[in-house]
């Protein structure tokens, strides 16, 4: 059976409707669709109604209005439950109980977080704070969720149509915020440090010592025991590199510092890297255009992937300078505070800026947990923190989506409080294998 082009009539062809019905019928189904305001293209292909207009024996859809607005407006969905799926946009007409496309919207372009709302000490939106959670569905895909049971209506209505089945992929990434404890600090900084602990006031002065004249290895040196892991686990990886300045928020060594330098330029030729724009870069177009230039110098090419340090992101700013310097990927799609699925999507997706009304090229590539959440802010122990991970996993495997973890060298120490966390990093690479 061949299956048959979906025809999708609404009499107001927005770009917002482009942008949703791409996620929703590429990247999530890979239905072949056609959008359009003209009703005598539907004919007897299967066809969806997104109108408030009269019409019989069709499969309607009722729109919010959402996708018909411009700009952003003050507002908070309702979440009502489907059986047990929740969604957003909720309608008592049509033959479908939503509105998928406004839903689908307002979580992947991250509608509240253009909205004025309480944030945390770094400026950030916080997921405690999030529809997602505060409506009990931060930990599912609901896009994915919403779009196959939108899916499983069609097919029932129109067998014709074909549902692509997604594979499940994980990628291992890494926020190289400080390389080494010790090493690449320079004479000054190191003899100061050293002083300092002698006195009882730095840390450690013995370790510094010796890490120093190289009878030891630096305690965040962790490098060779991630590539071990990695080749037996087979993973795909990912680092993220800092090129700022030091400063309060950013302890990495200075960008020509030869050790570090040498470190990136392994990193990104055995695994693939990005840059990690400093904390200071957030907001400063400038300082990441220098940033970039900068990791550009020490790798030979322009860094077309990106992660936000310390995740300060800000909808839809962040994003603009990202597509000013030249990136194309960014991986800071996820909360500090909650694992979970921040844009309500277990894959990547485009960026669509709302200020502009229109689709860019910056893809978004969400990641679901982070070490620093489970331990630092969840407060979890190594077991529990696996858990989670596994209920992640799962999750993300159910939706046939990308698994993106993040990960710190400085985690996997087995010190200051990561006593245990090598375990929950072997359990993750065994967990998340195909």
């Amino acid at each position: 059976m061949v299956s048959k082009k979906l025809r999708i009539y609404s009499p107001d062809v927005t770009p917002r409707l482009e942008y949703v019905a791409g996620v929703i019928f590429s990247s999530v189904l890979g239905v072949d669709y056609e959008i359009t305001d003209d009703r005598r293209k539907i004919g007897s292909s299967p066809s969806i109604f997104y109108s408030d207009e009269k019409v019989k024996d069709q499969f309607v859809i009722r729109p919010s209005g959402l996708l018909s607005a411009s700009g952003v407006t003050a507002m908070e969905p309702d979440v009502k439950q489907v059986g047990d799926m929740p969604v957003l946009f909720p309608s008592e007409e049509g033959v479908f109980p939503f509105d998928i496309f406004s839903a689908a919207f307002y979580m992947l372009s991250r509608y509240e977080e253009y909205l004025p709302s309480a944030r945390d000490a770094h400026g950030r939106f916080v997921g405690a704070r999030s529809v997602a959670y505060r409506g009990g569905f931060l930990r599912k895909p609901v896009v994915d969720i919403w779009a196959r049971y939108l899916a499983a209506a069609l097919v029932k209505r129109y067998p014709v149509i074909t549902i692509r089945h997604n594979d499940f992929d994980s990628l291992l990434t890494f926020d190289v915020d400080q390389p080494f404890a010790y090493k690449s600090r320079g004479f000054i900084r190191s003899m100061g440090g050293l002083v300092k602990g002698f006195a009882g006031t730095g840390a450690k002065p013995v370790e510094r010592l010796r890490t120093m004249t190289g009878q030891i290895k630096d305690p965040y040196d962790s490098f060779d025991y991630i590539d071990e892991q990695v080749k037996v686990h087979g993973c795909k990886t990912l680092y993220f590199f800092p090129t700022g300045n030091p400063g309060p928020y950013d302890h990495n060594p200075p960008y020509k510092d030869r050790e570090y330098t040498s470190t990136i330029r392994k990193y990104d030729m055995i695994a693939g890297s990005g840059l990690h724009p400093s904390y200071y870069s957030a907001g400063r177009p400038k300082t990441l255009k220098m940033e970039v230039e900068r990791y550009r110098h020490l790798t030979g090419h322009h860094p077309e992937r990106a992660r936000q340090h310390w995740l300060l992101l800000h909808m839809p700013l962040t994003y603009q300078s990202f597509e000013a310097a030249g990136i194309k990927y960014d991986y800071t799609m996820g909360y500090a505070d909650e694992p979970g699925f921040r844009a309500g999507i277990a894959r990547p997706f485009l960026f669509y800026d709302i200020t502009r009304e229109k689709i860019t090229g910056l893809t978004v590539v969400p990641f679901q947990v982070m070490d620093g959440t489970l331990r630092q802010y969840l407060y979890l122990s190594p077991e529990a923190a696996t858990g989670v991970i596994r209920e992640m996993i799962d999750t993300t495997r159910n939706a046939g989506g990308l698994f993106v973890s993040v990960w710190h060298n400085t985690s996997l120490t087995e010190t200051n409080g990561w006593e245990g966390w090598k375990k929950v990093f072997e359990n993750t690479l065994a967990m998340q294998k195909p």
